[in-house]
Formats: C-alpha cells, structure tokens, sequence
C-alpha cells in the first residue's frame, strides 16, 4: 500500500511539471508574437528592447 501511495504522489508531481512547461511555452509563444507586433507597429524603440528582455526571461524558465 505504501508503493501505491508513492507512486501516486511521483504521478501527480510530473503531470504537475508537465502542465508548468506547457504553460511556459506558451507564455514564450505569446511574449513572441507581442515582441513581432510590437516591431510591426514601429513602437517607441525603447518598447521592444525591453520586450526582448522579458522573453528572455521566459526563455529562462
């Protein structure tokens, strides 16, 4: 009884890291699209530079 509890618990552990790594890469697909949208438009230059900083760090995690 006690493996089948383990093995719940590591279960649920990596569907739980598997649902945060989906979430992120979607963060980075979005942080994308705004930084892309944002050098369309031809945003104050400052925008987009610090844009690229907030994908990197979502690129980090």
């Amino acid at each position: 009884m006690a493996t089948f509890s383990k093995l719940k618990i590591k279960t649920s552990t990596c569907k739980r890291l598997v649902k945060e790594l989906h979430s992120y890469e979607k963060g980075v697909k979005r942080e994308v699209a705004k930084t892309i949208d944002m050098k369309d438009k031809g945003a104050d230059p400052y925008d987009p530079k610090q844009q690229e900083y907030v994908l990197a760090e979502s690129r980090i995690m």
